[in-house]
């Protein structure tokens, strides 16, 4: 004996075991026009599901190298926001108002550092915008964390050389870049001075801009 999907009665199935509704032609009718109108839904989604991925390949395809830098940009930002949560501002130490991911050599001065962990931090809004980097304090706050040779580590990197990275370049590291922040945000807690900087040292090697 079966169970009826529409009026949920008891019957015996004659061609299958695997028929759905007794013999009532209402129950046969409504049964399918149910499977009708799934199949309906189902080609529906996926007729959705491939129209978003066409326009998802279409669009990155006309996404410039710029663009790419920028989307690249907003995941390296992300994983400083993570490695320094719950930390103050590198320069002023202030944990209020919004906080960025400060650049020490900003990409104007050195577009070649934009995407070096070591050379991003966090950094209050004020600090970082309004006072145009407020590098003195920067430098000062890194002192304070790492030391002056640490400072002067920092200030060598402006000798690497350019980079020549293309759009398929960095298309390869954005993958990287967001699993190393959803392992981040996974760990959910306030990373030590010592890890924040092992982090960075770490994860600069893992998405290998830089060697």
């Amino acid at each position: 004996m079966a169970k009826c999907y529409i009026c949920k009665n008891k019957f015996t199935p004659i061609r299958s075991s695997l028929e759905k509704t007794c013999q009532e032609i209402d129950c046969r009718t409504q049964w399918a026009m149910q499977v009708v109108e799934k199949q309906k839904q189902k080609q529906a989604k996926e007729k959705k599901q491939s129209w978003t991925k066409e326009k998802l390949e279409m669009k990155d395809k006309l996404k410039t190298l710029s663009d790419w830098k920028n989307d690249l940009q907003k995941e390296i930002n992300a994983i400083i926001r993570e490695i320094d949560k719950g930390h103050g501002c590198i320069a002023t130490g202030s944990h209020s108002g919004q906080q960025h991911a400060g650049h020490y050599f900003s990409v104007g001065a050195n577009s070649t550092l934009r995407f070096h962990l070591e050379n991003i931090w966090l950094q209050s809004m004020h600090s970082n915008s309004w006072k145009g980097g407020d590098t003195i304090r920067y430098q000062e706050g890194i002192i304070t964390l790492y030391g002056k040779n640490y400072l002067d580590y920092l200030n060598s990197l402006q000798s690497i050389k350019p980079l020549q990275l293309s759009k398929s370049d960095i298309e390869e590291k954005i993958p990287i870049a967001r699993g190393i922040l959803k392992w981040l945000k996974l760990q959910n807690r306030k990373f030590t001075n010592e890890e924040r900087l092992e982090l960075r040292i770490k994860f600069n090697k893992e998405i290998g801009i830089y060697g």
